[in-house]
């Protein structure tokens, strides 16, 4: 019987060597939110696990609705469209979407657990009408083609090895001239960013972190056009996120007092939070429509 410990040691082993990222990613990610669901839940404390940007005063809850409200009102989102969330973890953008839209939602998410903590959170705030969750795989969507009518995914792409599938699949299911819009974990393609984003991948089970340029070339060779993206703080203010991710990690004991699985996320955070004040790290932004077909 493979107790926690053998679980967070089999983990680590894995997620030290960048070979076995790539090619165990799947099982990688799932083993990851496994072990780490609880912390995520304890220090998030809110269905939003992710970083907004924000405006001067807000809370993180409320910078991370505002984020999606305005996502969603970028994309054009109305009470008739039918939209995908790619890797929709527990929920909370999802269920803001719908609150603000009228949308009908489908989330879909590699790891069972987060699936049924999303449905809980949905059925919560009497949401559970417009919005549904399915375990799924971003890179074989279980969807027919050309079945939505928008869709976005909220810095979650970077946990795949292979990010060019993944949007090809978004490609697949999207109705023709449909939006698909998100944001990402991003690093900076100068060589100097190596050694911080390697930090980053090892702590937070992630195969690779992609470049501006790389994420341009992927949504292009999937048939995506009019496509823009952009470093993210062209579009608001992150810095509260890594002061925030700082004063929790100086509240922890020492490192070498913690737990190896809670000592490898506290590594994380810093390395996080040193690559966004270095600028090797980012939260990066794309908004693409698929083509529209010709007769």
């Amino acid at each position: 019987m493979t107790t926690e410990t053998d679980a967070t040691a089999e983990f680590l082993a894995l997620t030290d060597d960048p070979r076995r990222r790539r090619e165990e990613s799947t099982t990688m990610v799932e083993q990851y939110y496994t072990l780490a669901g609880d912390l995520y839940r304890e220090g998030w404390g809110s269905p939003h696990q992710h970083f907004p940007c924000y405006s001067p005063g807000q809370s993180h809850e409320e910078a991370a609705e505002a984020q999606m409200k305005d996502l969603a009102d970028r994309a054009g989102l109305t009470a008739d469209s039918y939209v995908l969330d790619v890797c929709s973890g527990v929920g909370g953008p999802a269920c803001t979407v719908a609150a603000h839209t009228g949308a009908r939602l489908v989330g879909a998410e590699l790891v069972a657990d987060r699936v049924r903590e999303a449905r809980d959170n949905a059925r919560a705030r009497g949401l559970d009408d417009r919005v549904s969750f399915r375990v799924a795989d971003a890179a074989a969507l279980p969807f027919d083609d050309a079945a939505f009518t928008a869709a976005y995914s909220i810095q979650a792409l970077c946990h795949l090895a292979d990010k060019p599938r993944a949007h090809r699949e978004a490609a697949r299911v999207l109705q023709p001239g449909a939006v698909w819009t998100g944001y990402d974990w991003m690093r900076a393609a100068a060589a100097g960013a190596d050694g911080i984003a390697e930090d980053i991948c090892r702590a937070h089970a992630l195969p690779a972190l992609a470049t501006l340029d790389e994420l341009r070339q992927h949504l292009t060779a999937a048939g995506f056009t009019d496509v823009h993206v952009s470093d993210g703080r062209d579009i608001g203010d992150w810095a509260p996120n890594w002061d925030r991710l700082e004063q929790l990690v100086a509240l922890l004991p020492s490192r070498e007092e913690l737990p190896p699985l809670l000592r490898l996320m506290t590594d994380g955070a810093r390395a996080l939070c040193a690559g966004a004040r270095s600028g090797d790290f980012f939260i990066g932004y794309w908004h693409a429509r698929r083509a529209e077909e010709h007769s």
